[in-house]
């Protein structure tokens, strides 16, 4: 059994009986591996007992695997397939892939958010209110696309942060592949935006005059008998032709295109909606969302496929839903305005289509049973944790606490919560320690629970328990706090984390070596802690929750300590004090910033002279050299 998860093992027995795929997850939802069968509920629950299996990486995968899904398909076929996709889609660790079969896709991101957005190439997919134009089957092609077009349609190619911080037109600018738009007099935003239209009308084959015109030079090499130069054309048109060019391969009886299948299952006022990914008339993702509304269905899909295709996503072309929407063209022509290229939305009644409508609502209903299935376990979970330690009520609300620092600096705390049985992250809260000495952990879990407590009552908002990640001295510290503001109602524990037994040595004396002590949870009111069996259900849920408080934390203190570390080299400039360092940092953002300023710009900075902007330019010389060079080469890579 996985010590890690008790939610990975309720998760695999709620395995549909149907053929698919399982993908197991580490606790921050990367992809581990990548498995097919043709029954899941016989095949997965074999991973609980990796002593059974003969494959020596299965014991590895399980300490850190925490949560599996599921995707169904019709049948083993479809299933061998989906799991050759998912593997080259997301390279699990513990998956073979093999390299010179790497089909990765790319596509090209633009944020048009920006006054004067820049076309980079990118593998994934964010939502992150970008527009991304693809994707693409092959990225050698599509740097051979973007060479010629940059020429053609001359977008900035320099970073937010190098355009933020020039006063004049770059090398690019000069050789007539970028308007520098850096400079406010070079061109408007109008026209910016009109380039920016024809570049992306290319990309998305609607507009043939970058091959046409690459046709024409090809043909004018050719009749002055320059052959080579004709050969590096035809080159790059037909490049530019393979990359804007839909593939419209027949798969069955329908196109291979780009198409999003939308599968709806409700009991009740519960509903979950299933995306099938096809990707060149290949299932290559899904996806599984669930509501709580009494919203008739249609009202409810259309509601979410607007959204859900508004958030600057990839739109594929044809997207398929399960029921009769109202309004369906207007929605159609909607999403085609914002993408710039015709956008289907079907109600397929029979053939391929309802067989892939059929599947989706087959996965629907399965993640529906499987959510119902994990809620049940969780419930029943959460009555033994508190059967186990005597809680007074059900700990649907948990919340757990621990402080990291680095010998007293940037001393930070974590705030985790767990609602019934499973990480809020929304709830997720981080602080800061203000208030005492911060190489005081105990003074620290003080503080933070002060706080966290304060809030709580103002807003009404308080958890059935408070996990500490410490022993018996935290626990009376943080009683105190509770006596101290009338705190009632509210469980606390604290988790110790097991040890290794002390015995003798010869020459160095005590050492840690042999079986590791219980975990030990202590109580107030109980002198001695309780222990539970090292496989309890109940015992792995609190460890769970006091590691994501653990990780939290320190993730939280290294990226300070990072970011500390990182301004710390405004301090090795002469003449440079903590107030003009505050002014520069206040100015430009960050170190980079300052170092990429001209003499001129830096002078705008409060306090910082003429003369001492000369010191400041001078002493980052090298740097700025090689800030410009890896900016300069990253302009044609993906990010």
């Amino acid at each position: 059994m996985n010590e890690q998860s008790p939610l990975l093992d309720r998760q695999i027995h709620a395995a549909p009986s149907a053929p698919g795929c399982y993908i197991f997850k580490d606790s921050r939802g990367k992809v581990l591996y990548v498995g097919k069968a043709v029954d899941l509920r016989k095949r997965v629950p074999a991973y609980l007992r990796p002593d059974s299996d003969g494959r020596a990486h299965i014991p590895f995968l399980m300490r850190r695997a925490e949560t599996v899904e599921f995707i169904v398909v019709n049948n083993e076929k479809e299933a061998l397939v989906l799991e050759n996709n998912l593997i080259k889609r997301f390279r699990p660790r513990y998956n073979i892939v093999l390299k010179s079969d790497d089909r990765t896709y790319v596509s090209v991101r633009i944020d048009q958010r920006h006054d004067f957005p820049r076309a980079t190439i990118v593998h994934k997919f964010k939502h992150d209110g970008a527009t991304y134009v693809g994707p693409y089957s092959s990225a050698s092609k599509l740097y051979k696309t973007l060479e010629v077009l940059k020429r053609v349609f001359p977008l900035r190619l320099c970073s937010d942060h190098v355009m933020a911080n020039r006063s004049r037109p770059c090398v690019y600018h000069e050789i007539g592949v970028c308007v520098a738009p850096c400079v406010a007099d070079k061109v408007s935003r109008e026209d910016y935006a009109e380039i920016l239209k024809g570049f992306i009308r290319v990309l998305n084959g609607q507009d043939d005059q970058v091959v046409r015109m690459l046709e024409g030079r090809m043909k004018e090499a050719s009749a002055e008998l320059d052959f080579e130069k004709a050969a590096e054309i035809r080159d790059r048109m037909l490049a530019v032709q393979e990359t804007t060019m839909r593939q419209r391969a027949q798969v069955g009886h329908i196109k291979a295109v780009h198409r999003d299948v939308h599968g709806i299952y409700r009991e009740a006022d519960r509903l979950t909606i299933a995306t099938l990914m096809y990707r060149d008339g290949k299932l290559e993702d899904s996806a599984q969302r669930e509501f709580t509304s009494l919203l008739p269905d249609d009202e409810l899909l259309s509601q979410f496929i607007k959204q859900y295709y508004e958030r600057g996503g990839f739109v594929p072309d044809e997207i398929v839903v399960p029921i009769e929407l109202e309004g369906m063209n207007a929605l159609a022509d909607w999403i085609s305005d914002r993408t710039e290229r015709r956008i289907k939305v079907v109600l397929p009644q029979k053939g391929e289509r309802k067989k892939l409508i059929e599947m989706a609502n087959v996965n629907a209903r399965h993640a529906l049973k499987v959510r119902a299935e994990t809620e049940q376990r969780n419930k029943q979970l959460l009555r033994e944790l508190q059967d186990a330690t005597g809680l007074e009520r059900t700990p649907v609300r948990m919340e757990c606490f621990d402080v990291s620092h680095g010998g007293g600096k940037e001393t930070v705390a974590s705030g985790v919560c767990f609602i019934d049985g499973e990480p809020a992250k929304s709830q997720y809260r981080k602080y800061k320690i203000k208030t005492h000495d911060r190489n005081d952990d105990f003074a620290s879990m003080e503080e933070v629970l002060r706080r966290r407590l304060k809030r709580g009552l103002t807003e009404g908002v308080l958890p059935d328990l408070i996990v500490l990640d410490g022993g018996a001295g935290q626990l009376s510290r943080v009683q105190a706090v509770f006596d101290e503001m009338n705190v009632v109602g509210i469980d606390l524990v604290a988790l110790a984390k097991s040890r290794r037994k002390k015995r003798p040595g010869w020459e160095t004396g005590w050492q840690e070596e042999g079986e590791a002590t219980d975990e030990r949870i202590f109580m107030p009111g109980r002198e001695e802690p309780i222990t539970l069996d090292k496989r309890s259900p109940a015992l792995f849920l609190l460890m769970r929750i006091r590691d994501e408080a653990h990780r939290f934390a320190i993730t939280f203190h290294r990226r300070l300590k990072s970011k500390a570390t990182v301004q710390s080299s405004l301090d090795s400039v002469p003449g440079v004090g903590p107030k003009k360092k505050k002014a520069l940092i206040r100015k430009f953002g960050s170190p980079r910033g300052v170092k990429l300023a001209s003499i001129d710009d830096l002078t705008t900075a409060e306090g910082i002279s003429a003369k001492i902007a000369g010191v400041i330019f001078a002493h980052f010389e090298q740097d700025r050299a090689e800030l410009l060079a890896k900016e300069a080469a990253k302009a044609d890579k993906p990010e």
